[in-house]
């Protein structure tokens, strides 16, 4: 009998400490969820914000669309406004047909030679208003076709009032390097022979 009496007290030791363990898991499982529950309802209302914010990447910052930069790619000026442009510097014709080549081996291609003449530079402007602009951009990377500014502007005025002050700065600096490629400069000699002296006259 004492040993099914002790039987059965293990048994009762067994539930309690199983019923323990259960209490234990469930009070941990309700302190996940209390935590973990208002982290997933922020992640759904910025998954809700980006729906919102299509313009915007996941670090909130404003993205251009990709349509935008395919509307600036069509900005450009005339075929015949970059023709003459052209006929008046070959140079910037050549630079052209430079970004021609390029283009065929970004897209692993080999270049035609009747790709590259001038006839061919100046049909494709007409008929490509993609490479008119990128043939606008570039020649006004080198100052041509950009705006003037009104000469009775305050801007203008502004703007000749820095230039003329860069070109006082120029031929200051201009003036000071030729005073003192003028200035005589002694050389290793006259400084040996100047030392020699010196110490001649110490010993006298």
């Amino acid at each position: 009998m004492e040993w099914i009496d002790g039987f059965h007290a293990q048994q009762r030791d067994k539930t309690m400490l199983n019923y323990t363990q259960f209490r234990r898991t469930i009070s941990y499982l309700s302190l996940v969820f209390l935590f973990c529950a208002p982290a997933y309802a922020q992640q759904g209302a910025d998954r809700t914000r980006g729906t919102r914010e299509p313009g915007r990447n996941n670090y909130g910052v404003e993205e251009a669309a990709d349509f935008a930069q395919e509307n600036l790619g069509r900005v450009a000026a005339s075929a015949t406004q970059i023709r003459t442009v052209l006929v008046k510097d070959e140079g910037l014709l050549v630079e052209l047909k430079r970004w021609v080549a390029k283009e065929a081996t970004d897209n692993g291609q080999v270049v035609e030679d009747s790709n590259l003449t001038d006839q061919a530079i100046f049909e494709r402007l007409e008929q490509d208003v993609a490479f008119r602009s990128v043939a606008t951009r570039l020649l006004q990377r080198y100052g041509y076709l950009m705006p003037t500014p009104n000469p009775d502007s305050d801007f203008a005025k502004e703007k000749e009032l820095v230039l003329k002050e860069r070109a006082r700065r120029l031929v200051q600096i201009e003036s000071q390097e030729d005073t003192d490629s003028l200035r005589p400069q002694k050389n290793d000699r006259d400084v040996e022979r100047t030392t020699t002296c010196d110490s001649r006259r110490d010993e006298d």
